[in-house]
């Protein structure tokens, strides 16, 4: 432990200690630091009553020619003059939150020796009297609907107008850049405590890239390279340039499929000849595997080991069309070959799919029942009215697996949520940026599920999921996850979870970041951690070879051994209603029945018995209808019971 607080107290030295003559980065590290904390807390600037913007790029090259420790605070104190009088508040700030709540708000650097006095009592006097109050820079998009939260920077998206390419910004300018997208996530991006280095150190590390870039692509570079270092999957996919290709040269391939299993890349669809399912990549263009993931991890912002490593599943292969990659693989066998692909198919062509299944079909599957009455969902495919369609129909059965290594087509879970929680129940909680007070959350408590739902599902869920499953498809876990027998089968996901928020650097270049902290009921955290299966499994080279789609097996498995269980205890009846929706008469039919006498009844959802029979079935059967012709039209219930079992069914009438 004494190791590790020194190392620490290097690392806070290293940035913030230093002599009269500071380092141009130490000084554009403050810089940066005093422009952010007057831009969102002073009475006059945070209200947009200064050009901020204007004032940092003047005061710049003042900042790089100061030779001194007081030159330099001489700059700032012109910056602080410019931001003008600050408001003296005349009611205390009441600082109840807890410190969860406020990891964001960090002002003990303002003590650091760098500043002279006369500058510090200008930050403590602007930290002191700021009052939560309605910021200009930033708003929610949605500002009705508190869990639909994507914050909008008003005056920060474009941070230049400007297409970074055909007019390269010059040097004052591009720490513009920096300044406002490092003092956004400062201030409102909720998983600062738990990136890989401290975010001042984030900071301070990245400056002299955006200083020193002489070039477009350079620039570009190292946004890439700050961005990396946010350790968020929504970052990646949300930065882009519009003109430089990352990782260069090019998106484009041999028509070759790779997933990371058993800790090599693995090709599991193939056209180039010489390889085949289940053959692991060597090389490709005369680096290894490690060599390409060790010369490009540093500008891919990844929360955790499985998404860098699907992520280098696109990028491996990429180059320019029509070059030529030469791949060095080994088979089943162990022996190694050398094989020239021609690099000419989009690497997010039609041919790629979308989310890879080691069975096709389940690429066009909504739902459907298998193997021992189980069924299957698969939600990047299933859509809202598509879960009630198949609750209506497997309310009862013995297990319902769910596939979600993919990306939800639909709220259809949500929908899900409603009809198998016996109730209301909380299953998340959210951080959410104050936008009033920059630097603060408060929490949001989220729910779903209706009281005394008539058809709560009794049954157990299995979860299927894998790298593939991000942000939505997570926090469908977790909907799932709260249900009474719930299964999670699979491998570590990606960790990056809650609504995004984007906005534009330049015309060319965009970026964003997730807004929301998403957590259990508990509090423990998803980001970068994920959704942690119950049965870790992953696919085998083997297994690839030979189609097997072995989570889906392992699944299967487990929900016949419920099914079986369950016939044994229960020898279950079996109950079909139709026509379903229905216009005027319901047909019912039972098989099994294991009494002497059945009761079966129609309510509506508030429980009221519109109509009822009694049976006494023949041979363990019976057959009977009901007219609903006068009903209104709806959602009723029909209950079957026995002396011994009762079934709840949705009917709808038309």
């Amino acid at each position: 432990m004494r190791k590790v607080l020194f190392l620490l107290a290097l690392c806070a030295m290293t940035i913030h200690s230093f002599s009269q003559a500071p380092t141009y980065q130490q000084k554009l590290y403050y810089t940066c630091k005093v422009w952010g904390v007057v831009k969102y807390y002073h009475s006059r600037v945070s209200n947009c009553l200064v050009n901020w913007d204007s004032v940092l790029v003047a005061n710049l090259p003042a900042v790089k020619n100061a030779a001194t420790d007081s030159a330099f605070n001489d700059v700032l104190d012109t910056m602080l003059a410019v931001a003008g009088p600050m408001t003296i508040a005349t009611t205390a700030l009441p600082d109840t939150l807890p410190v969860e709540l406020k990891r964001n708000r960090t002002f003990g650097w303002m003590s650091d020796p760098v500043f002279r006095n006369d500058v510090q009592i200008a930050l403590d006097t602007i930290k002191n009297n700021f009052r939560p109050h309605p910021i200009c820079w930033v708003d929610n998009k949605y500002k009705t609907t508190p869990g639909a939260f994507f914050m909008i920077f008003p005056y920060d998206s474009l941070m230049l107008n400007i297409n970074t390419t055909t007019s390269f910004p010059d040097e004052w300018h591009r720490l513009l850049v920096l300044f406002k997208h490092w003092n956004m996530i400062s201030y409102f991006y909720p998983y600062n405590y738990i990136l890989d280095k401290p975010i001042d150190t984030v900071l301070f590390n990245n400056i002299l890239s955006y200083s020193n870039a002489s070039n477009a692509s350079d620039f570009f570079k190292a946004i890439k390279h700050m961005t990396a270092e946010f350790n968020d999957a929504h970052v990646d996919g949300l930065t882009w340039s519009n003109n430089y290709s990352f990782p260069e040269p090019g998106y484009y391939c041999p028509y070759l499929l790779l997933k990371y299993i058993e800790n090599k890349y693995v090709a599991v669809k193939s056209s180039v000849a010489g390889i085949v399912p289940g053959d692991a990549i060597v090389s490709v263009d005369g680096l290894t595997t490690t060599q390409w993931e060790d010369s490009l991890k540093n500008y891919i912002s990844a929360g955790n080991p499985s998404v860098l490593r699907r992520t280098m599943c696109e990028y491996l292969l990429g180059g320019t069309y029509g070059s030529i990659a030469t791949i060095v693989s080994q088979d089943s066998t162990g022996s190694i070959h050398t094989i020239n692909a021609t690099r000419n198919t989009y690497i997010y062509s039609t041919w790629f799919p979308t989310y890879y299944y080691p069975n096709d079909s389940l690429n066009r599957t909504n739902w459907t029942t298998m193997r021992c009455g189980v069924g299957y969902a698969n939600i990047g495919n299933l859509s809202i009215a598509g879960a009630d369609s198949m609750y209506q129909q497997l309310n009862n059965a013995p297990a319902i697996i769910i596939d979600i290594r993919n990306y939800p087509v639909s709220s259809s879970v949500w929908e899900l949520a409603y009809l198998m929680y016996a109730g209301p129940k909380m299953f998340s909680k959210f951080t959410v940026p104050d936008l009033t007070y920059p630097g603060t959350f408060s929490w949001l408590l989220d729910s779903l599920g209706v009281s005394g739902n008539p058809t709560p599902y009794n049954g157990t869920v299995i979860v299927l999921c894998n790298q593939e499953t991000q942000s939505a498809a997570e926090f469908d876990c977790m909907i799932l996850r709260a249900l009474p027998k719930t299964i999670i089968i699979g491998s570590q996901t990606a960790g990056a979870d809650g609504n995004v928020t984007y906005f534009k650097l330049s015309p060319d270049i965009q970026t964003g970041f997730t807004s929301l902290g998403v957590f259990y009921p508990n509090g423990d955290s998803t980001q970068r951690i994920g959704i942690i299966p119950d049965t870790f499994l992953s696919p085998t080279r083997a297994g690839i070879r030979h189609g097997r789609d072995e989570l889906l097996d392992k699944a299967l498995y487990i929900a016949c051994k419920i099914a079986a269980v369950q016939n044994i205890n229960n020898n279950q009846a079996t109950i079909k209603i139709y026509p379903n929706p229905a216009d005027d008469i319901v047909y019912i039919q039972a098989a099994n029945i294991n009494t002497d006498k059945v009761k079966i009844s129609i309510t509506d959802v508030t429980g009221k018995s519109l109509e009822e029979k009694e049976y006494r079935p023949a041979n363990n059967e019976l057959n009977t209808d009901f007219n609903v012709r006068t009903f209104p039209p709806g959602i009723y219930i029909v209950q079957f019971k026995t002396d011994t079992e009762q079934y709840n069914y949705k009917l709808i009438k038309r």
